[in-house]
């Protein structure tokens, strides 16, 4: 009994840290990640980082979309509508809201308060939530030896959609739930999961699609070459016509989705989303491509090469024949400007398969130089995508990362870190 009762102190030791100094409760969660409170560390971890969440980097209000979520709260907490008036906002044609996740908070929660900070923490313990577990869901496969690709490789597919991505308040979260819901689906065969890609829907209504997508491999032929040749031929599909597609769209979505759709499809936003992307600087553009790249050529060289190590696996022959496909998809309506969104979606799935199989074929019976060659160099290329992806964070935290949440309450901090390291480089 004393046992347990000093096995309980130091599970409460352990939780403590977050209140007294966060950024180590991180560094606790990955080094003792098989202990089971690392991933509950790591989502209290991420709860810490919604309540410091800047989310207006440099004052750039027309540019980040968490500035006018912020907007949009404060308005609900200064005119207070009736529930009848909040509920005439949705499923109209001429509605504010065809997603109930983002208003139903923001709108709840304005009737407490009107501090953005509590904002951000509801939206960070919601996506910490499913972002933790799908995080473990990678960690708990690991062997008892680790090698660097397959450190490299995590740290890369933890960055896909990372917490900061919190500051956009819908997709992110629709994307993780739905990857919350589809992994134990792909690789474990457990349907019940699938309630939370179905309820992804609710998050963002562009979910639809991969859930389209889901239900519809389940007829698709689990052929690891076809896939791969699909996935080939997706990459030479630059264009398409973007009338065609809204006029496509327009005849079989119901009316409340319209106005979005004429958004996204109509000509005068593809040529201000292309001008603002040629407005990126290189290495934004650069790290999209040389993920690209890598990801191509770890489709290939698993596929082809270590085909039979898919195949001698029902579960990762599954989940990469899955990865295969949306992956093909994504690729395909890439042209659509704002369906780029759906790459990270992809690019989850695909680093999970990446992590499983190197697992499997380093536990395996079977050895090829070409493919240990290739997961010893090739993940080394995603180190400049993974440095970019951190300081695209830097952006979203100041000072106060390095506080804990009680004195962070009591700082106004409004200047993001990279501030301060520009200062001294």
């Amino acid at each position: 009994m004393r046992e347990n009762f000093n096995k309980t102190i130091r599970q409460n030791r352990i939780y403590l840290s977050v209140l007294l100094y966060p950024l180590w409760t991180i560094y606790l969660s990955f080094k003792h990640f098989r202990m089971p409170q690392a991933k509950n560390l790591f989502w209290l971890f991420c709860c810490f980082l919604g309540l410091i969440h800047i989310y207006s980097p440099d004052m750039m209000v027309d540019e980040f979309d968490g500035y006018r979520i912020v907007e949009q709260f404060i308005s609900f907490h200064q005119n207070t509508l009736s529930f009848d008036e909040f509920l005439s906002l949705f499923y109209q044609e001429d509605g504010m809201f065809v997603d109930l996740y983002l208003p139903v908070i923001t709108y709840f929660l304005s009737i407490v308060t009107g501090n953005p900070r509590f904002l951000f923490f509801v939206f960070a313990l919601i996506f910490g939530f499913f972002f933790s577990r799908n995080i473990w869901f990678v960690l708990e496969k690991f062997p008892s030896t680790i090698g660097l690709p397959l450190v490299v490789i995590t740290i890369y597919y933890i960055l896909i959609c990372p917490i900061w991505i919190i500051d956009g308040g819908r997709m992110g979260t629709a994307i993780q739930v739905f990857v919350f819901g589809a992994l134990p689906y792909l690789y474990n065969s457990d349907k019940s999961k699938l309630i939370w890609c179905i309820a992804s829907l609710f998050i963002h209504f562009s979910m639809f699609l991969p859930l389209a997508i889901l239900l519809v491999y389940y007829f698709v032929p689990k052929s690891v070459y076809l896939l791969l040749s699909f996935y080939i031929l997706s990459i030479f599909i630059m264009n398409l016509n973007l009338e065609v597609v809204r006029d496509l769209l327009s005849s079989y979505l119901p009316s409340f989705l319209l106005r979005r759709v004429d958004w996204y499809t109509n000509e005068s936003y593809a040529q201000h989303y292309m001008e603002a992307k040629s407005n990126l600087n290189f290495y934004v553009e650069g790290s999209k491509l040389t993920v690209r790249w890598v990801v191509t050529v770890l489709f290939l060289v698993s596929g082809i090469l270590g085909n039979k190590i898919i195949h001698a696996n029902e579960a990762l022959k599954r989940f990469f024949c899955f990865s295969l496909f949306i992956y093909s998809i994504a690729n395909i309506i890439s042209f659509i400007p704002s369906a780029g969104r759906f790459i990270p979606l992809s690019q989850m799935f695909a680093f999970v398969s990446f992590l499983i199989f190197h697992i499997f074929y380093k536990q395996g019976k079977i050895k090829k130089k070409e493919i240990n060659f290739v997961f010893n160099t090739v993940p080394a290329l995603i180190l400049f995508p993974i440095i970019y992806s951190l300081r695209v964070g830097c952006d979203y935290y100041g000072i106060s990362l390095f506080l804990n949440p009680v004195a962070a309450l009591f700082v106004d901090d409004n200047q993001p870190i990279i501030h301060f390291f520009k200062s001294i480089f």
